[in-house]
């Protein structure tokens, strides 16, 4: 932060301290503009040397376009310091979030669509569980078969001397 910033919220915190109504009127100068109320303007003026340069001076309204970016700059970095989140900034996440929303309950609709049309194909979690199921219990049955036809081949035809 520069020393023109802290100038003039040391000057305008103080002369808000007067009265309940400054503060009130500081609060609307911030948020309608610099040139809404003459106190506060005034004391923008000095704090970042507007008031040497006269309006009537070609560079005025650059040296003023100027002051004017510093101090919002600055004003951004002051709200920074206390966590607080400018309302633009706020407003463009809330946007992102709803959209984000959006987008994840269309994502999930098309997932439960997706699962549907494989379940009515018989290509869902429990049918393809059921029938891999199926499958390991044939291959149980036909290893027995075989392992009794192995043990029949293997067997003994009479009794040996």
């Amino acid at each position: 932060m520069n020393r023109h910033f802290l100038e003039f919220w040391g000057k305008a915190l103080l002369q808000a301290a007067q009265s309940q109504k400054q503060l009130e009127d500081l609060a609307k100068w911030c948020q309608r503009g610099i040139f809404s109320f003459q106190d506060y303007t005034q004391i923008f003026k000095t704090s970042y040397g507007l008031d040497e340069v006269g309006e009537d001076n070609p560079d005025y309204f650059s040296t003023w376009k100027k002051a004017e970016e510093n101090f919002r700059e600055s004003f951004r970095e002051y709200l920074n310091i206390f966590g607080v989140v400018p309302r633009e900034d706020y407003a463009a996440l809330a946007r992102q979030y709803e959209e984000l929303q959006a987008k994840m309950a269309e994502q999930e609709e098309t997932s439960k669509l997706l699962r549907r049309l494989l379940e009515e194909k018989g290509l869902g979690l429990e049918a393809t569980s059921l029938e891999f199921q199926k499958l390991i219990e044939k291959q149980g049955e036909q290893f027995q078969k075989f392992i009794q036809g192995l043990g029949e081949a293997v067997k003994p035809e009479g009794p040996q001397v």
